[in-house]
């Protein structure tokens, strides 16, 4: 005689749920491009971007860092890059405090150096699974070495937008936005956007393409209020 025994289909996809691994506390990504022409035109463009990120468990890290050179007939017509680090401390599901600092040159945007420091909190609107909103605030402490120009430190603001949407495994639309207030100059707010549609190629490759607006609504004398990049990289996920 045969003994048959089943099991509640309910309770096998709960424990396939239960045994699904964590994700890494870990995890980056390097972003490349390079774009060169010859002939009638000698133009060359390199850019890199690298992010490596900590999840919150209740510390949390992320260390990006950024650059990009492009040259027209052998001459330098754009160069800047940017190093920057913030350390997290989940408070709840939705609610994290921050503090970091970055520095950047762009000497084709007026800045010998733009050195920052930032504390504040976050709030997570949404949590997933496809999208994802957090909100910053806080407040910033700025240091400029200006070409040309007095040198300026101020006290300011920071308030921040990061939104994500992946409709897919592996396709991800994101949004970035921060508008920086100078409470000392009030004219002299600025705004950062980078708008990307990311998506996977094979494996951890990826290509991502962006697009980039910096806006200053007080430049330096003799420079532009609005920087653009457009850019196509290919990203290595790790």
């Amino acid at each position: 005689m045969a003994v048959l025994l089943t099991m509640n289909p309910r309770v096998i996809i709960a424990q396939e749920q239960q045994e699904e691994p964590p994700p890494p506390p870990w995890s980056g990504n390097l972003g490349l491009s390079y774009l060169a022409t010859g002939g009638n035109s000698d133009t060359s463009s390199f850019g890199f971007d690298g992010e490596v990120t900590r999840i919150p468990d209740p510390w949390g890290l992320v260390f990006t860092a950024n650059y990009l050179k492009a040259s027209d007939s052998g001459e330098t017509t754009a160069e800047r890059y940017g190093l920057t680090f913030r350390g997290t401390r989940k408070m709840s599901e939705r609610w994290e405090l921050f503090t970091g600092a970055g520095v950047g040159r762009d000497r084709f945007a007026g800045f010998d150096l733009r050195a920052l420091l930032e504390s504040g909190a976050s709030y997570h609107v949404l949590l997933g699974p496809k999208t994802f909103l957090r909100l910053d605030g806080g407040l910033t402490w700025t240091k400029e070495d200006r070409i040309g120009e007095e040198d300026r430190d101020y006290l300011g603001a920071l308030l921040g937008l990061d939104f994500a949407w992946k409709p897919r495994k592996g396709t991800a639309v994101t949004q970035k936005l921060s508008y920086y207030p100078d409470f000392d100059q009030t004219s002299n707010w600025r705004v950062c956007s980078e708008t990307a549609f990311q998506s996977e190629v094979a494996g951890p490759l990826a290509v991502k393409l962006s697009y980039e607006v910096r806006y200053q609504n007080l430049p330096v004398p003799g420079f532009k209020k609005t920087d653009t990049t457009a850019k196509a990289s290919l990203v290595l996920s790790f």
